[in-house]
């Protein structure tokens, strides 16, 4: 019995369907290479731009012309425009330097040992060698073009330079003190990007970020470079495997943590009085400095430290307000 034959349209829908399905596919695949990076760098980076650029302290307008207030919705238009800006631009470079990470030798292996199983590479949904040979020379293109088009290509040519070193020349692997500074190069340069993309757009005039907007952030990737050895705790059995000396395994799991417990509680006391932050500034920052210290020196499983890192970030996050906490005194 003949096979019913199938209309031209009936073809083409599932043509359609088929390709729809193929690019959501690859889309999420995209997704997934980042996606441990959103809640915390990336979302952090982009309130960190927005925070300095709306507490005025950090900024000088571009221009002396005197500007009318705007309404609330134009200020809400403006809020939204300038934060997909900065997310495009952080974004954009966060998968660079997941995607250079992630298609190192031996990273695949790292993630299934490390839980991360779910990750493009380990799980199979792309190879390790098309992701190197193509899709990485082809994000770098399209980070760098796009962070021309905004205006922070400076910020995005050093942060690409950082993630080489790091990841293809071993930059994070051979030094704790590198890997550390290497880690603040980068989250200062994303930040840099994100405090001017938030200061040029974010209010009507434009502003540009001045002397103090640098020293902030020079002091916030000291920070960073300080302390950042907390995401290490949690991953020391794949760092030992794969030969990365981080702190915990260069001096040992107890003083590294007294050491980065230490330069929590310094920094939670100097960061607000750079600032000019006051009672709420020195308590918010005080009180999570203290909570994430606590665990990160009393519960020392795989899970808790886990849990130490995110608080470690959110004390960051406190950190990164500062300037606008401070603009309510």
């Amino acid at each position: 019995m003949a096979e019913p034959i199938k209309s031209p349209r009936s073809h083409a829908q599932k043509v359609g369907r088929e390709l729809l399905e193929q690019i959501l596919y690859h889309l999420y695949t995209i997704w997934l290479f980042t996606l441990s990076d959103l809640r915390t760098t990336c979302l952090q980076t982009v309130l960190f731009g927005l925070a300095g650029a709306a507490s005025g302290r950090l900024t000088t307008p571009a221009s002396a012309t005197i500007t009318h207030s705007i309404s609330v919705w134009a200020a809400a238009i403006n809020l939204l425009r300038t934060s997909l800006r900065a997310f495009v631009f952080v974004w954009l470079l966060l998968l660079v330097l997941q995607l250079d990470n992630q298609s190192m030798h031996g990273g695949p292996e790292e993630d299934a040992l490390n839980n991360k199983a779910w990750r493009p590479i380990p799980s199979g949904r792309i190879s390790q060698s098309h992701v190197r040979d193509t899709l990485l020379p082809s994000t770098i293109i399209v980070a760098l073009l796009v962070s021309f088009i905004l205006g922070v290509q400076l910020e995005a040519a050093g942060f690409v330079a950082a993630s080489y070193t790091y990841n293809q020349l071993g930059g994070g692997d051979v030094n704790p003190v590198v890997r550390n500074l290497l880690n603040g190069v980068g989250l200062t340069l994303l930040n840099t990007g994100s405090l001017k993309l938030a200061a040029a757009y974010l209010k009507e005039h434009g502003d540009f970020v001045d002397r103090r907007g640098y020293i902030w952030i020079l002091v916030v990737g000291l920070v960073i470079s300080s302390t950042i050895q907390t995401q290490d705790f949690r991953d020391q059995e794949g760092d030992a495997a794969r030969g990365r000396w981080t702190l915990p395994l260069v001096i040992g799991d107890g003083p590294a943590r007294l050491v980065t417990a230490g330069s929590m509680l310094i920094w939670a006391l100097i960061c607000p009085w750079i600032c000019g932050a006051g009672f709420v500034g020195y308590s918010l920052s005080v009180v999570t400095a203290c909570v994430a210290a606590f665990s990160l020196l009393v519960y020392r499983t795989l899970s808790a430290d886990g849990l130490s890192f995110k608080l470690w970030s959110v004390w960051l996050t406190v950190v990164y307000l500062m300037p606008w906490l401070a603009s309510f005194r």
